[in-house]
């Protein structure tokens, strides 16, 4: 995504030998064209299409697109993450499958 900030890759596996590679990506925080606020995008690439995150501030859009909270809106990329599971995918920073992906 142009003008990433943070990305990293994700490996989902399905069963012991067959994973799929995603990309988790936030890109730079930039003032709302309508004004009052900030806001970023939010993407996990194959999976969900980008998102648009607010926030009153640079520092809080970014927050909210990871931080963890039951608002809908906050922790957009944790809930892609968790919903993952929910499918019945475990998440690997690695293609072998060794490091876990988790936002803890």
């Amino acid at each position: 995504m142009k003008g990433a900030v943070a990305s990293v890759d994700i490996f989902a596996f399905e069963n012991e030998t067959s994973s799929k590679r995603l990309t988790l990506t936030i890109a730079a925080p930039e003032p709302r064209p309508e004004g009052e606020g900030w806001q970023c995008r939010l993407v996990l690439a194959d999976v969900h299409r980008p998102e648009i995150i607010r926030g009153t501030d640079s520092v809080d859009a970014l927050a909210r697109a990871i931080a963890r909270s039951g608002d809908r809106a906050i922790g957009r990329a944790r809930e892609w993450v968790t919903d993952l599971r929910v499918q019945g995918l475990v998440s690997y920073r690695d293609r072998a499958g060794e490091a876990t992906f988790d936002f803890s």
